[in-house]
């Protein structure tokens, strides 16, 4: 299978390489995976060590890996809309039931700790701001910053 690499490169994975990258990922074992992927040779580890040293390979696990993360993880913003459809009672259990009242709370606390601590890591971030005047000095051709004096210094 040609696949376009980092450098606009193509490059072309064997069966035995993408069986490779499909076990890899399975079993998180490399030594593992060329045992499984059909390889042989009389040093699976060294062979393992090996392909993961291949751009190509990395490459591959690096894009499956992704996608595997995209497709299994939820987003902040997926969670935030669940605990949203659940406090306002739009989504049903597993048996076709409407959330009772104490779960539609459960979720309606859930969804304001999660605001909540946005805010306050909004209102950290916003605390811990720096705001410094920068100078340009002719005479030394650099910039610095504008610092206030002291008249006491003076």
């Amino acid at each position: 299978m040609a696949k376009k690499g980092e450098k606009g490169l193509q490059y072309k994975l064997s069966v035995n390489e993408q069986k490779f990258i499909s076990y890899y990922i399975e079993c998180g074992n490399a030594q593992q995976a060329v045992k499984k992927a059909g390889f042989r040779t009389t040093s699976p580890a060294a062979y393992a060590r090996k392909l993961l040293g291949k751009p190509k390979i990395q490459a591959e696990l690096q894009k499956q890996m992704e996608e595997l993360k995209n497709d299994c993880i939820a987003s902040a913003n997926e969670i935030l809309v669940f605990y949203t459809q659940a406090m306002r009672g739009t989504i049903k259990d597993q048996f076709g039931l409407d959330a009772t009242l104490a779960d539609r709370m459960k979720a309606a606390d859930a969804l304001a700790k999660r605001q909540i601590d946005m805010q306050a890591i909004a209102d950290k971030a916003e605390d811990n701001k720096i705001t410094v005047n920068l100078v340009w000095d002719r005479s030394n051709n650099i910039v610095q910053p504008d610092l206030p004096v002291d008249e006491d210094d003076e």
